[in-house]
C-alpha cells in the first residue's frame, strides 16, 4: 500500500507539472505557453509578399483561417514571440506588437533578435546622444545603451560603462522626496507640519504644510537666480527664501522653490548639510560612487558636453553657479546606473519600505514627492535646464519592474520630445 501511495503520488505530481504546460487547445494543436519558448524577433522580407498574421493557428490549411493583418504592414517591426506551434499547415508563431496580440504569423517571417538590438534600432532612428537603461524584467534583466558624442570636439564617446555623469536636474527631487519621508517615518518631520515653523518670514508659510510642498501644490515659487559666483548651501537657502512668492493657491504648480526649502528643513532638523545628509542616507547606503554635488571634486568621470542643437552644434558647459542655487531640486550629477540604484533602493528597504515608499508616492495625485504620479501604477518624471541639450527622463512602473530612464546631451532628431522617447522606451521594456 505504501509503495502504491508514493507510485499515486508521482504520478499526480507530473499530471500536474504537464497541465501546467499546456495553455490551451486550439484546432486540435496543444499550444506550449512555457515562459522558455519566448523571444524577441523582427518581422523580415515582407515588402513585396503577401503572407498574412491569422486570428488562430492554422492546423491543416490557411484557406478558412480568419487574417487578422497582412504582415506587410509590420515589414521590419520588432514583436515578441508568445508561442510556437507545428502544424500540417506550416510552423507558426503567437506574436505580440507593443502589448497586442497580433495572431499566428509562419515563422519563415521572422528573425530572431533580442531586446539590445530592439532598444538600439529605436536610439538610432532618433539619432539619440547619450545613455538609455532599461529593466524589461526587474533590475536582475538590465541593459544599458549608449551612442553618441560626449564630447564632438574630443572625439569622446558616450559609453555605457559609467564613464559619464549628467546633471540629474529635476530628477534629483525624489532624492529630496525620500530623506524627508525618512524624517517622516522616525517621528522627526509629519506631512502636517507647517512650513513656518522653519521659514516663518515666508508669506502664507502658517497655512503651507510639508505635504503640499512634497506635492507642489504650496502655492509657492520663485524665478529662477543666476549667481555670478557658486554659491554656498545656506546662501542658496537664504537666496531662497528671500526670493519666494505665495499665492495662496493649493492648486498644482511645479516650483524648485518647493524642494530647495525642503533641503533646507533636512538641514535644520538633522544639523547636518544637505550634501551630507545625501552622502549617509542615500548614497553610502546604495554605494552610490559615481554621483556628485555640483561644484564638488569629481573622480575620473566626465561630464559631457551640451549641445543645443542636433549635429553637435552650439557645444556649452551647464552653468555649476547655477546649480548651487538650487540644492536639494537640481544640483547633483550622476551616471545613470547610479540613478537606477537609487531608484531601486526606494522601495526595497535600503533607503524606504515599502509602505513608506507606497506613501511618499501618495501625498498628491498628479505629483508627489520628486515624481509624477498621475498614470495609474506608473510614475515618470523629466528634468532639463532651459537653454541647453542636457535632459533626464524616468518613466517606470511604481515597483520598477519595467523601466526606462533615458539621459540626453543633445535634442533628438526632427524635435521628438524626451518625455515621448522615455515613453517609446519604457514600451520597449514592457512588450518586448
Amino acid at each position: 500500500m505504501k509503495i502504491w501511495g508514493k507510485f499515486r503520488s508521482l504520478t499526480i505530481y507530473f499530471a500536474v507539472i504537464l497541465l501546467a504546460s499546456i495553455a490551451f487547445v486550439q484546432n486540435g494543436s496543444i499550444i506550449n505557453t512555457n515562459a522558455s519558448s519566448t523571444y524577441d524577433a523582427k518581422i523580415v522580407n515582407q515588402s513585396k509578399r503577401d503572407n498574412y498574421i491569422y486570428a488562430s493557428c492554422p492546423s491543416n490549411s490557411t484557406k478558412e483561417v480568419w487574417v487578422n493583418y497582412f504582415a506587410r504592414d509590420f515589414n521590419n517591426h520588432y514583436v515578441r514571440v508568445m508561442d510556437r506551434i507545428k502544424t500540417h499547415a506550416g510552423t507558426f508563431a503567437y506574436i505580440r506588437y507593443y502589448g497586442k496580440y497580433l495572431g499566428w504569423i509562419k515563422v519563415s517571417c521572422l528573425k530572431k533578435t533580442d531586446i539590445n538590438v530592439i532598444a538600439a534600432s529605436a536610439l538610432n532612428q532618433a539619432n539619440l546622444s547619450g545613455e538609455v537603461l532599461l529593466n524589461y524584467a526587474g533590475f536582475s534583466h538590465q541593459i544599458v545603451l549608449a551612442r553618441g558624442y560626449a564630447s564632438k570636439a574630443k572625439r569622446i564617446d558616450n559609453q555605457s560603462k559609467e564613464k559619464e555623469i549628467y546633471p540629474l536636474a529635476s530628477l534629483q527631487k525624489a532624492m529630496t522626496g525620500a530623506m524627508i519621508e525618512q524624517l517622516i517615518a522616525s517621528g522627526k518631520l509629519s506631512p502636517e507640519t507647517r512650513l513656518s515653523e522653519f521659514y516663518p518670514e515666508i508669506k502664507d508659510s502658517n497655512n503651507i504644510t510639508i505635504q503640499r510642498m512634497l506635492s507642489m501644490t504650496s502655492g509657492i515659487s520663485s524665478g529662477e537666480l543666476l549667481p555670478a559666483t557658486k554659491l554656498s548651501e545656506d546662501q542658496a537657502f537664504s537666496s531662497m527664501q528671500s526670493r519666494v512668492v505665495s499665492t495662496g493657491s493649493s492648486s498644482f504648480k511645479y516650483s524648485d522653490a518647493n524642494y530647495v526649502l525642503l533641503a533646507g528643513i533636512i538641514t535644520k532638523i538633522t544639523q547636518k548639510s544637505y550634501s551630507k545628509n545625501l552622502q549617509l542616507r542615500i548614497l553610502r547606503p546604495l554605494q552610490m560612487h559615481h554621483t556628485y554635488i555640483a561644484g564638488s571634486s569629481i573622480g575620473k568621470e566626465i561630464i559631457p558636453e551640451s549641445y543645443n542643437q542636433t549635429g553637435y552644434h552650439s557645444a556649452a558647459r551647464l552653468s555649476i553657479d547655477r546649480e548651487t542655487a538650487i540644492p536639494g531640486a537640481g544640483n547633483v550629477y550622476a551616471t545613470i546606473q547610479d540613478f537606477a540604484n537609487f531608484e531601486k533602493g526606494l522601495n526595497d528597504g535600503q533607503i524606504l519600505s515599502k509602505s513608506q515608499y507606497r506613501i511618499l508616492l501618495s501625498y498628491g495625485s498628479f505629483y508627489s514627492g520628486g515624481q509624477y504620479v498621475d498614470v495609474p501604477g506608473i510614475k515618470h518624471a523629466h528634468g532639463a535646464f532651459g537653454g541647453d541639450g542636457f535632459s533626464t527622463d524616468l518613466f517606470s512602473d511604481t515597483d520598477n519592474y519595467h523601466l526606462a530612464l533615458v539621459f540626453l546631451n543633445a535634442p533628438l532628431k526632427d524635435n521628438l520630445s524626451p518625455k515621448q522617447f522615455v515613453s517609446t522606451m519604457y514600451n520597449i521594456a514592457k512588450y518586448y
